[in-house]
């Protein structure tokens, strides 16, 4: 869908950090999501949170009450965002690298030495990184998906080929913070299920863009 010009100088306005100017021009914000830019409501609402109920998690007290409320309400909003049936599967970090690291630690305690982790050279280094890293320490073999130079798209072909019945997980993102290309998880995921693996999805360039839908996606 198109948006209307009017209907985008509208939501820019909503962003007080595209009302800045640099030599006289407006700044042009590309370092995503590392630097994302945020809404006056997302500003607003964490000054609120860190005025009104600031506090520790699963208190009796009527701030911790507060805070554990709005985190509730929180995950119950994520989880919509991501088409998931349980807020509780919905989990906040720090950021996306400091999260797969400690869940490819995690999973990585399932792995022995013959079993196999595929990774893309798509990828942006968070999802590929910390999965080499804990290949490495269980004696793991790492399996690399290539790119197809032509157009900057994941060699479809190559990622099947990678995929066996030695592979425990597939890690691949959503769309290309580089190229933007996006990947037919659906069918990448169907790939890695049909041969027992599981499937971490890096979905942060592809979130501002399009629906994400985990359920569908069974990752």
């Amino acid at each position: 869908m198109e948006l209307a010009p009017e209907y985008v100088v509208e939501l820019r306005k909503q962003f007080p950090a595209l009302s800045r100017t640099v030599d006289g021009r407006e700044a042009v914000y590309l370092d995503g999501p590392a630097g994302t830019q945020v809404p006056q409501r997302v500003i607003d609402a964490m000054v609120d949170y860190l005025t009104r109920c600031n506090a520790n998690h699963d208190g009796a007290f009527i701030t911790s009450v507060e805070s554990d409320r709005m985190l509730a309400e929180a995950h119950q909003a994520v989880a919509d965002l991501l088409g998931a049936d349980d807020p509780d599967t919905v989990c906040f970090g720090a950021n996306m690298t400091t999260l797969t690291f400690a869940v490819s630690r995690a999973i990585a305690r399932t792995w022995r030495e013959d079993d196999e982790v595929v990774v893309t050279r798509l990828d942006h280094d968070a999802n590929i990184m910390p999965w080499v890293l804990a290949a490495r320490d269980v004696g793991a073999k790492v399996r690399w998906a290539g790119v197809r130079t032509d157009d900057a798209t994941l060699d479809l072909d190559d990622v099947r080929r990678q995929i066996n019945a030695r592979t425990r997980l597939v890690a691949v993102g959503c769309a290309s913070n580089a190229s933007g290309s996006v990947n037919p998880v659906e069918t990448i995921t169907r790939w890695a299920h049909d041969a027992g693996a599981l499937v971490f999805l890096d979905a942060v360039h592809y979130a501002p863009h399009r629906l994400i839908d985990v359920a569908a996606w069974d990752c």
